[in-house]
Parts: C-alpha cells; structure tokens; sequence
C-alpha cells in the first residue's frame, strides 16, 4: 500500500521562482555600492497543522480519531539582497522552508493505531522595506508564498484529499540589526491573515485546515 502522496512543482511556482531569481541578479551598477547580497537562514515559531479530528459515518458511529503528536517549527534557507538608497532601503528574500506534523490515528473499526506524519515544502518570498535608525532597522513588508510539494503518510486512509491554496499572501514587520559589515540579524512578527484555510475531505466529509498561527521569525545572513 503507498504511503507516499507526493504534489508535483506547479508552473507558477516555477514561475515565481525563476522571476525572482532574474530579479536578484538585475541590480543597476549605480547601487553596486549600496548593495548587500548573500545566503540567509532562519526559523519560525509556527509550523504548518491540522486541528484534532474525530471522524464519524453517516450514522455518527466514530470511524477515525486524528490526534496532533507534534509539530516541528518552519525552518528555512535561502538568499537576500539589499538595496540602500537615502537612508532606506529594499530587501527582497527568496526562501524554501520546510515543516512536519506528526498525527496519531485510531482506527475505530481495528483498534489499530499508529502515527503519520506530513511534511510541507513551500517558497516564500518576501519584499521588506526598512529605514536605518541608529544601529537598528526598522521594517516592513508583504510575503508571498507558493507551495512546492508536500508528503503525506495519511492517503492510505480511506477517501483522504487534501486541498491546498496553490499561493497566498502575507505580511511581515519588525526589526533588524547588522553587526559589522557581514552579518546581517532580523526578527520579524508574522500575524495569521487566515491565508493557510486548506481543506482535508475523509469519508465524503469535509474539514478545514487549521490556519497557520500568528508568529515570529529569527533570521541570520552573511552579506558579501
């Protein structure tokens, strides 16, 4: 039996992809001095997750119990640059970030129970504005995100669909603080714009994904 759903790369997110790429390396030689580019990490407090269930037949006899083990926090890696021009500046990211959930399901029917795990891997990116002030940055801006593909050890339930927003937007705000000239750390708080309200279909029952928490991101890059 196959465990394994896998969703194949769309073309828009093919798209968006390479646009930012060529975007990145589009940069005019009068802000070659202004510049500040190189690999960026970072971590989120908040993963992506689907609430507890219990499904029940037509007849609301329980036939599933999906029950959240744990949830590992959205890590991601990726690139930056930076733009400064009179005191403020643009910083466009390109990202791939990765999480997990793990469930445990109990087969009402069986009596059997064990645990499945889902893994999501998405493509951010987001356009930050910010100003200098003192030794700290202030900043904000939109994130867009598409989805790359996930993997999920639920199919083999019976009817299981998973629906996703292929892409979605959010925004972004905090602070941010360059030590030397090379690296470069931000903090930024994320609210829940309800931009993750994905659906799961079992036994011919809909229900909603639950939506990705507020939540806050620490990020590290080394600028060249």
């Amino acid at each position: 039996m196959n465990l394994i759903a896998k969703k194949p790369i769309s073309r828009f997110s093919l798209s968006v992809i390479t646009l930012l790429i060529l975007g990145l390396g589009f940069i005019p030689t009068t802000f070659a001095q202004k510049l500040k580019f190189g690999p960026r990490v970072g971590v989120s407090s908040a993963g992506v997750e689907l609430d507890d269930l219990i499904i029940k037949d037509a007849n609301d006899v329980e036939q599933l119990k999906l029950t959240l083990q744990n949830s590992t926090p959205e890590y991601q890696f990726g690139a930056f640059a930076r733009v400064q021009l009179l005191g403020a500046y643009v910083q466009p990211e390109l990202l791939f970030t990765t999480s997990a959930s793990t469930y445990q399901v109990e087969d009402a029917t069986t009596g059997d129970i064990s645990d499945r795990t889902e893994r999501f891997y998405n493509v951010e990116i987001p356009v930050i504005a910010g100003l200098k002030l003192g030794p700290l940055r202030a900043q904000a801006g939109p994130v867009f995100r598409t989805q790359l593909g996930n993997k999920s050890d639920l199919v083999d339930v019976d009817n299981y669909i998973r629906k996703f927003k292929e892409s979605s937007v959010g925004v972004q705000a905090g602070i941010g603080i360059d030590l030397g000239k090379k690296i470069v750390l931000d903090v930024k708080y994320e609210p829940n714009l309800g931009r993750f309200r994905d659906e799961i279909t079992i036994l011919g029952t809909t229900y909603p994904m639950s939506d990705r928490k507020s939540q806050l991101i620490f990020a590290a890059g080394y600028s060249f």
